[in-house]
């Protein structure tokens, strides 16, 4: 399911002061960039971030975001909630990326039980892509084992 406003499709410029002394990092925030411009023209060297005010994002009602981590030879694994807009975006891609002998997944599930077979699944066909390829210990670099 996605949600989407189109009709709001503006943004906000963050303007991050450079002072390291101060707790709060945003100095001010505008709706304008050039309006920061107009009236801190001395303030040259600060950051502008610009943001989307009430960006679309993409969910399901129905699943959560789940992060598996799945050891490759054992049915050993990890696994957690996901609950930020980054994270989730990365499990509606079902994103992975390897770590040692690990192999580290987000994806979407209606339960524990279903991200784990899921993410077996997609363990199990990086094997046989050859994706998941263990690196050479230094002994086997240096020719001595």
């Amino acid at each position: 399911m996605e949600l989407n406003d189109e009709e709001n499709n503006e943004s906000l410029y963050f303007i991050l002061e450079p002072n390291a002394e101060t707790d709060i990092p945003v100095h001010v925030v505008f709706d304008d960039a050039f309006a920061y411009f107009n009236r801190f023209r001395t303030f040259s060297d600060a950051q502008i971030l610009e943001c989307r005010l009430n960006p679309g994002f993409y969910t399901d009602i129905t699943r959560d975001c789940y992060f598996i981590q799945l050891e490759r030879n054992s049915d050993v694994y990890v696994i957690s909630l996901a609950n930020d807009l980054q994270r989730s975006e990365l499990a509606i891609k079902e994103h992975y990326f390897f770590e040692g002998d690990q192999i580290c997944i987000y994806l979407m599930a209606p339960c524990e039980e279903e991200a784990v077979k899921a993410a077996r699944k997609i363990r199990d066909k990086a094997i046989a892509n050859n994706e998941f390829v263990a690196k050479p210990s230094i002994g086997q670099i240096l020719g001595r084992v």
